[in-house]
């Protein structure tokens, strides 16, 4: 009886854990609204200081150089993580001087390409940390 009960204790605890599992994949959603205005603000400003002169004013980028909005950004980025973006960004970015940017900085850049491919601000903040950012899916804006 001792061992059945333990078996129905460790099976509880293992549905749950994959229930976590679950849930913590889903993450926000883009158009819940995971950045703020004043940051996309923020990024905007070191955005014509770092990006401006290789992806344009306009953050559509040219044949070479990649658009960081519209269809091609969503293209690009759809099914993959903010996560993945920001690491990207982090390590690649600005090109003359790679790895440059802090953490907030990079979330800044992310928050004003969001803001730019029409997903809608929100009252938080977007996080700098990878566990977070690993947890928001890119998908088209609604």
């Amino acid at each position: 009886m001792k061992s059945k009960s333990s078996l129905v204790a460790i099976c509880a605890v293992l549905t749950a854990l994959s229930g976590l599992q679950i849930v913590r994949g889903q993450g926000p959603s883009l158009d819940a609204g995971v950045y703020t205005e004043e940051q996309a603000t923020r990024g905007m400003a070191l955005y014509k200081t770092q990006c401006a002169s290789c992806h344009g004013e306009d953050l559509k980028g040219n044949d070479i150089i990649p658009s960081l909005t519209g269809d091609p950004f969503v293209t690009t980025w759809k099914g993959r993580t903010v996560g993945e973006l920001f690491d990207k960004i982090s390590m690649t970015m600005p090109a003359l001087d790679p790895g440059s940017l802090t953490p907030e900085q990079t979330s800044e850049l992310i928050a004003l390409m969001l803001s730019t491919a029409k997903y809608p601000a929100g009252k938080t903040a977007l996080a700098s940390s990878m566990d977070a950012l690993q947890q928001i899916k890119i998908d088209a804006p609604k």
